[in-house]
């Protein structure tokens, strides 16, 4: 709509909003899950009106003087939609179980997102791995653009990783606190959290709130840009034209009322979720191609499936990507590249990887079944020194502390701890979206791998034994007690005879204080099963 106001005094005010100070976190590392559904309607629902008359110009918050110059702000928009942007959240974390992606494995999810041509990526939180190490893994792998999100500003580590991540070219700004308004935090603390951040660090800064909550005025005016989160699925929209018309009509009434750039940070159709809801991988993607020829600008959700989050059937399936990182239609669509085979046609081979090295494709199965007491586990995927083939092999440390978290019916202390490999990450067999996944390995019929250590110690392995109802058909683990020593050797698992025809839980190792009640470090490689 047309401003009457001069253009300069409107972007003054408008960059003078800034960050740090009043969100308390509850999930610290990733996106939180969507909590807003509305009951099934029999027509296309309205595109969210304001709640009142929406005023003839959008409302100023007060300012003095902007940190970013009028013509370095044209030059910022300009950059900023000339970016292709994906939501990233980990592919191996779990913040549930406090449990860090690593370094390897940040690098191979951003490897894929780069190749279905996405140039840019906007984060959740600061804290961790993830706050310390992504900005500048994000910048060497090629992307031209990062939005930093901040979960919690009351954090010291995430404001310090967000401030020392500034100076980086390909930081276009920040969003602070993501749909907690009114409840885990208010206004004037966000408001006061925005300001801050923005002093400090003399970029965009914005927030997050779901796009109902932008009827109100002041939120609306908050930030240097508006970013909601806008998904037709949580307003009873799942076919995929109806979706796309919802969302342009969203977008048209957003971006009158507001004046000024509106970028819609979550859009998105889940591929699965409850029986009877009109959800596909196909109709995923023949949403996203509609929203392509569109006017409006948005963030693709989510890169990649999050099986932890388990609030709403349709929570761990919003990636363009499974959590396996294998692309779904719309992805396979991006990368040009013709549909991945089903895990059967692997098995055709006479070895059927689950880690051969860090990078290769081959691998099946994912390091992500923490149990016991997790903060005792510490492990490297890519481990360059001494492999016993290849470039890399896994390095595991077991510290003996008791530290936490804790996953055992014994908790507080659980005196051991182990790491299952399950397909895909962190699934556990619990749900019944996860009944078809993982792989048949019938006719395998061993499970071999080398292994050393740093000392002589006991370390078991299993095969199978996840007893849920989508759990494995192999109920009752197959298992050795390896004696490892200080050099390599190999060790096989027999699985003659046992049923395979179902395995999500494809390698386990476990020890306990009995075993090792100091620190002790061993290390796995080649691990595969054999015909």
């Amino acid at each position: 709509m047309k401003n009457n106001r001069n253009p300069a005094s409107v972007l003054l005010a408008l960059f003078m909003i800034a960050l740090l100070a009043g969100c308390d976190a509850t999930n610290p590392t990733l996106a939180p899950t969507a909590s807003l559904i509305v009951p099934s309607a029999t027509v296309l629902p309205a595109p969210l009106p304001s709640q009142t008359s929406p005023p003839t110009q959008p409302p100023q918050p007060t300012s003095t003087t902007p940190s970013i110059p009028f013509t370095s702000f044209a030059d910022w928009q300009k950059t900023l939609l000339g970016i292709k942007w994906v939501a990233y959240s980990p592919t191996t974390a779990n913040p549930d179980k406090g449990i860090e992606p690593t370094i390897a494995s940040i690098q191979a999810d951003l490897d894929v997102l780069k190749e279905a041509g996405f140039t840019g990526l906007v984060t959740y939180a600061s804290s961790g791995v993830t706050g310390r190490k992504l900005p500048t893994l994000a910048q060497e792998a090629g992307f031209d653009g990062l939005i930093i999100g901040i979960w919690d500003p009351k954090n010291a580590e995430e404001r310090k990783n967000a401030v020392d991540s500034a100076s980086l070219s390909l930081v276009r700004g920040f969003c602070v606190c993501n749909e907690g308004l009114g409840k885990r935090y208010q206004f004037d603390e966000l408001s006061q959290a925005i300001t801050e951040l923005k002093q400090v660090t003399s970029k965009p800064v914005t927030t997050t709130e779901e796009i109902d909550d932008y009827s109100d005025a002041k939120l609306l005016a908050l930030g240097d840009w508006v970013f909601p989160n806008s998904h037709p699925y949580f307003h009873s929209v799942t076919d995929p034209q109806l979706a796309v018309r919802w969302t342009q009509a969203a977008y048209t009434d957003l971006s009158r009322r507001a004046g000024r750039l509106v970028i819609f940070k979550e859009v998105g159709l889940p591929t699965a979720g409850k029986p009877g809801e009109n959800l596909s991988q196909e109709n995923q993607d023949r949403y996203y191609q509609g929203l392509e020829q569109s006017q409006v600008k948005f963030v693709y959700f989510e890169g990649f499936d999050q099986p932890w989050k388990l609030t709403l059937p349709v929570e761990p399936n919003w990636g363009l990507f499974t959590a396996d990182r294998l692309p779904k239609v719309a992805a396979r669509r991006m990368m040009n590249s013709t549909p991945n085979p089903p895990p059967t046609s692997t098995l055709e081979t006479s070895a059927f990887y689950v880690y051969k090295d860090i990078d290769f494709p081959g691998n099946h199965f994912s390091p992500t079944g923490y149990m016991g007491d997790i903060g005792d586990i510490k492990m490297d995927e890519a481990y360059p020194n001494n492999p016993y083939a290849g470039k890399t092999s896994i390095k595991v440390t077991y510290t003996a502390k008791e530290d936490g978290p804790h996953e055992c019916q014994g908790a507080p202390h659980c005196a051991w701890a182990g790491v299952y490999w399950l397909e895909p990450p962190n699934n556990w067999g619990t749900n019944d979206f996860w009944k078809d996944s993982g792989y048949d390995l019938t006719g395998f019929k061993s499970l071999t791998f080398w292994a050393r250590a740093d000392r002589d110690t006991i370390i078991d392995f299993k095969v199978g034994g996840i007893v849920n109802p989508y759990g494995d058909s192999l109920e009752f683990p197959r298992s050795i007690v390896a004696e490892l020593t200080t050099s390599w050797k190999k060790y096989e698992i027999d699985l003659s005879g046992a049923d395979l025809t179902h395995i999500i839980g494809g390698f386990v190792w476990v020890t306990n204080l009995i075993e090792n009640n100091e620190a002790v470090t061993f290390y796995l490689d080649e691990i595969r099963y054999e015909k």
